[in-house]
């Protein structure tokens, strides 16, 4: 069986068509298009015509490249779709036009389904493990031990949401993603943060110089908090337009990286971690793992 499975966030929407391997999982095709589905919704709560035209895009050219590989759908919404007033107008537009069913998941969900596809994908697992996904709307944490989930949280905290509140002053947001998480963090035992989203993986991509993404040295790399706070002192001293020029930085994520490092680099302040494991397995494999199983 194959799965083919498309995680629909607040700026990306993603693709993995993957089958089970007998090392875990053969994965066919991965593919990521940045529709930005939540631009300007943390200000009035709806999702814009043009972002759902966009996407809707997105999501046709992806069941055109699930059906030639034979596979079944399995589509999630996460914190954009979650949050939206016009939810209903976007699903039944999406099913209308592609024939995608999709299924909004709570952040309880997202997490699970996160922790589980990096688990699968890292070997060397401390006891006490914090597992993080900075997406565009929310960031979620997953405490667990080993291979057990032990608690969830998911906050509306994210690279997007935090841009679109206070454009590029650092100050302030530092200030808020502290403010959202010192209450979270306090008093947890952390033994290892994992990272997993466009932020800790872009962050490696700019300090390897990628031109080309890939995934084999992404992929269990670690960062170490000197090393992001260098990143992010270079990348703030640049214009928008000269950081979209940087080597190993998608320029349609030019204008949110920023965010994204800050709230990473609180979170490694709270947690008292000074490395960060990235994974690029997350929710996609736990999609296809859980849809597998």
């Amino acid at each position: 069986m194959r799965v083919g499975a498309i995680d629909i966030g607040t700026n990306s929407v993603r693709l993995l068509i993957a089958e089970q391997a007998n090392n875990g999982l053969n994965k066919l095709v991965s593919e990521l298009r940045t529709p930005r589905l939540g631009e300007g919704i943390h200000q009035n709560g709806y999702l814009k015509k043009e972002a759902i035209l966009r996407t809707i895009k997105v999501l046709r050219e992806y069941k055109e490249i699930i059906n030639n590989y034979n596979a079944e759908v399995v589509a999630i919404a996460t914190s954009a779709v979650r949050d939206a007033k016009n939810q209903d107008i976007f699903l039944k537009r999406v099913k209308e036009e592609t024939g995608i069913d999709i299924k909004v998941i709570k952040g309880t969900e997202e997490a699970r389904l996160s922790y589980l596809g990096v688990v699968s994908a890292i070997e060397d697992l401390e006891n006490q493990v914090l597992v993080i996904d900075i997406g565009g709307g929310s960031t979620e944490f997953i405490f667990g031990k080993y291979k057990d989930i032990m608690e969830f949280n998911s906050i509306n905290l994210g690279a997007v949401r935090l841009t679109e509140s206070y454009g590029e002053h650092l100050k302030e947001m530092k200030r808020e993603a502290k403010d959202m998480l010192v209450d979270l963090l306090k008093d947890k035992n952390v033994e290892q943060l994992i990272g997993v989203g466009g932020t800790v993986t872009t962050l490696v991509s700019i300090r390897e110089a990628l031109e080309v993404y890939d995934y084999s040295i992404v992929h269990g790399s670690d960062l170490s908090k000197e090393e992001i706070i260098q990143i992010l002192d270079d990348l703030s001293s640049l214009s928008l337009e000269e950081r979209k020029e940087v080597i190993g930085l998608d320029a349609k994520r030019a204008d949110i990286i920023l965010g994204g490092i800050v709230i990473l680099l609180e979170i490694m302040e709270q947690s008292k971690q000074d490395i960060v494991k990235v994974s690029d397995d997350s929710i996609l494999e736990g999609v296809v793992i859980d849809t597998l199983n």
